[in-house]
């Protein structure tokens, strides 16, 4: 769901601000270090409890102030907003207090597309996981509880692991570990093909140069030629020895190819960022389609990850969209585009 009105309070450099945004493209422009991107990194703040580009939120939070604040409208009506110190937050939705962030995620699913999206795919395992995760999180209602489910009893069985204890402790935890484990890597499966699908389609329609063949498979974290029970069954000796599980969705992969080979290995930095644009704007198509409310996109510095064609395609396809689109830039945008100009921390809307 879009929103129609934030307010930013105490965030880096940017001055006390309330904006009106459109419902289409919202465009930033100003001078490196103006501000642009920490507008960006306030609504993800929103929505996700964190930064994407700081650690701690001792880093966001502006010198001088002892906290932030962000509080935004959605076109419906709905008021979400936090207020971030150092070591605490409050949080409330419609005027109730919510600590939950996953409620805020909820009402706020975005995407994000920034300078180090390439790590999508030439990142570790965990990108690609987590990609799954949060697509899962909004298009499948179940799939919180499952993973919630598989973490607490694989923490369960990982402390037994660690101490050494019996096959009678690990025989009566591992029942619940294979069910949730085999339900996160189902549910995970069909999320990867359906993304490989919607990724081949977007790659056609956006005109997208891209080197061979793309293949898009789920690696359910235990060997292929046999089933999690039968793993953990094997494994069981060895995992006490290191004290940890080594099989299971924890140790799943989302594996990229490109003509048969490792996509990361195979394209080049330039490549590798088309892909991982694609890759997220597939997961915009599928929260547009599946999700409770339609999606924002945040595009961080769009001009240093495309070239002036790419840009220019992405750009039409976005206008013929539904999601509200936040892009930051050193220069304006195209005309129709709702524009706002950022200088040293100054927000101004271009009429």
């Amino acid at each position: 769901m879009s929103i129609d009105w934030l307010s930013i309070r105490g965030l880096r450099n940017l001055e006390p601000l309330e904006l009106h945004p459109a419902p289409g493209i919202n465009w930033l422009y100003g001078a490196n270090g103006a501000g642009k991107t920490s507008v960006l990194e306030a609504i993800y703040l929103l929505a996700r409890g964190r930064s994407f580009r700081a650690s701690t939120i001792s880093g966001v939070i502006q010198h001088g102030s002892e906290a932030l604040s962000v509080v935004a409208r959605r076109r419906d009506g709905c008021t979400l907003g936090v207020e971030r110190q150092s070591k605490s937050w409050r949080g409330r939705i419609d005027g109730r207090d919510c600590q939950r962030v996953s409620e805020f995620a909820a009402r706020l699913p975005l995407v994000l597309i920034e300078p180090d999206s390439h790590r999508l795919v030439d990142g570790g395992p965990d990108q690609r996981r987590q990609y799954l995760d949060w697509l899962l999180f909004h298009v499948e209602h179940s799939y919180l509880v499952t993973w919630r489910r598989y973490a607490r009893v694989l923490r369960q069985r990982n402390a037994a692991l660690k101490t050494g204890a019996g096959d009678r402790v690990l025989d009566a935890l591992e029942p619940e570990f294979i069910q949730a484990g085999e339900a996160v890597n189902h549910l995970r499966a069909a999320q990867a093909e359906e993304v490989g699908r919607l990724v081949l389609d977007l790659v056609d329609t956006l005109g997208f140069s891209l080197p061979g063949e793309l293949g898009f498979r789920y690696r359910p974290g235990h060997p292929a030629d046999t089933t999690l029970a039968a793993a953990a069954r094997e494994h069981r000796t060895r995992e006490r020895e290191r004290g940890f599980s080594r099989c299971g969705p924890h140790r799943a992969e989302l594996v990229l190819t490109c003509g048969g080979h490792p996509a990361a290995s195979e394209m080049s930095r330039g490549q590798q960022k088309l892909l991982a644009v694609v890759l997220q704007l597939a997961g915009l198509d599928l929260l547009t389609r599946h999700a409770s409310s339609p999606p924002l996109l945040l595009l961080d510095d769009p001009v240093s990850e495309l070239d002036e064609r790419h840009l220019g395609q992405l750009l039409d396809w976005l206008e013929a969209g539904e999601a509200q689109g936040w892009v930051t830039a050193t220069t304006p945008g195209r005309e129709g585009m709702s524009m706002f100009h950022v200088e040293q921390g100054r927000v101004q809307p271009m009429v």
